[in-house]
């Protein structure tokens, strides 16, 4: 059965081809999670128009998904155009599910930078996709970001449960009993990295289990 790929991206289309109207953002920390068209090496931008693939042209949405059938994985050859310039750049499409995620990714990403840009980069923000052992790592990497700001958002809308709360609520649960302030540089606490700022948890009717009990 022929399965469909993504470029992790939104277009648009017009008289010459496929417009990338969006491309999916991840942590630019992190380059190995980056979509096939934001990934290093990838000659290819929002504005580029997308006239081919494999030497076949593509005009339209369903041309786009019919030409990148099974081609999740492999490399395939995309012609763009940007103004009067057109190149070839290859990319490695992937599968619908690898999509869902990417999509996720950036809808944290745009959360992320809304809540920075709305507070002057006074509070942070992060979400838990779930409470298993796979997202300490995605909580650990958030909030040790941001555990020296005056405030933190947490995101657990729509969590999908785990066991994990008791371990994150330890760390929110940290508080400092001694601080030192060295003649040159900035101060510090005993517990280290300990929270110290004003906690907000979101959650909804679709936060699951061990999400409920976090929250």
């Amino acid at each position: 059965a022929a399965k469909a790929a993504s470029l992790g991206a939104e277009f648009n289309p017009v008289k010459e081809g496929l417009v990338i109207s969006h491309i999916y953002r991840s942590d630019s920390e992190l380059p190995a999670h980056a979509a096939p068209l934001a990934k290093p090496g990838v000659n290819a931008k929002v504005g580029d128009t997308v006239t081919a693939i494999n030497g076949l042209t593509v005009t339209d949405l369903p041309g786009l998904t019919q030409a990148l059938r099974n081609q999740a994985g492999k490399q395939v050859l995309l012609t763009l155009q940007r103004g009067k310039q057109q190149w070839q750049t290859v990319v490695e499409p992937v599968s619908s599910s690898h999509d869902s995620i990417l999509r996720y990714q950036d809808w944290v990403t745009v959360n992320q930078q809304q809540v920075a840009d709305a507070t002057d980069n006074q509070l942070g923000y992060l979400h838990l996709y779930a409470m298993g052992a796979n997202d300490i790592a995605s909580f650990a990497r958030e909030f040790y970001a941001h555990y020296d700001k005056p405030g933190l958002i947490i995101d657990v809308r729509r969590n999908r449960g785990g066991n994990i709360d008791s371990w994150i609520v330890e760390k929110l649960l940290r508080r400092a009993w001694a601080f030192w302030q060295p003649t040159q540089g900035d101060g510090y606490t005993n517990m280290q990295q300990a929270f110290r700022g004003h906690l907000v948890v979101l959650t909804d009717q679709l936060t699951y289990s061990d999400g409920e009990t976090f929250s």
